[in-house]
């Protein structure tokens, strides 16, 4: 067997199993600059960049209100499992209590349906405060399909922002909102995961 097959099939895992149709000879120089494309995109997968903190609330500080625009699924970022390209708990959102949370869901860029809901914690299915999900969130939405809702943060505390379908919050997709008595809405990143955008 050749080294440069045996390089992409050590790659290949349940993330790259796209690689198979990669996995035929090239020539050394080849495999390398190969290797790197599928290690960044998974050979024709999605090569979407996370989106920066920045991009992810407006706020008018005057009628005390946010918006948050989520993404599910932005990129590869944990199989998939992500909103705008983080997940597993990286990202802190934090609103003040007391103002108005509108939320646009966009699943535009992923393959499979998703949702964006606020709970209380872990491996909740319901919503922590009336409103606060995409409809029918253990459904999700389809791909293509976008939703907005909206909610008054009233009560005090660290909540998730989680994909209710079934096992995607397992998988990783969640990051922390928090309501404080902060002045102003903020977003920060808490930790990044190695081999992770």
């Amino acid at each position: 067997m050749r080294r440069g097959t045996t390089l992409l099939r050590t790659l290949r895992t349940e993330r790259f199993e796209r690689t198979q149709v990669c996995a035929r000879r090239r020539p050394r120089s080849r495999v390398v600059a190969l290797t790197a494309s599928v290690a960044l995109a998974g050979c024709g997968g999605s090569a979407h960049l996370s989106e920066p903190l920045a991009r992810w609330l407006s706020y008018t500080a005057r009628s005390k209100s946010v918006t948050l625009t989520l993404v599910p699924g932005a990129n590869n970022a944990f199989n998939g499992f992500n909103f705008n390209g983080y997940g597993r708990g990286a990202v802190l959102v934090r609103v003040p209590r007391g103002w108005r949370v509108t939320v646009r869901c966009r699943n535009d860029v992923s393959g499979h349906r998703h949702s964006c809901a606020f709970v209380k914690g872990a491996n909740a299915t319901a919503p922590v405060f009336a409103g606060a999900a995409s409809p029918d969130p253990q459904l999700g939405l389809p791909p293509g399909r976008s939703a907005r809702f909206s909610f008054v943060a009233t009560r005090p505390g660290s909540y998730r922002i989680a994909c209710l379908v079934p096992e995607h919050e397992l998988m990783g997709m969640w990051d922390v909102f928090e309501i404080s008595s902060s002045r102003l809405p903020s977003v920060t990143l808490l930790r990044s995961y190695p081999g992770e955008p």
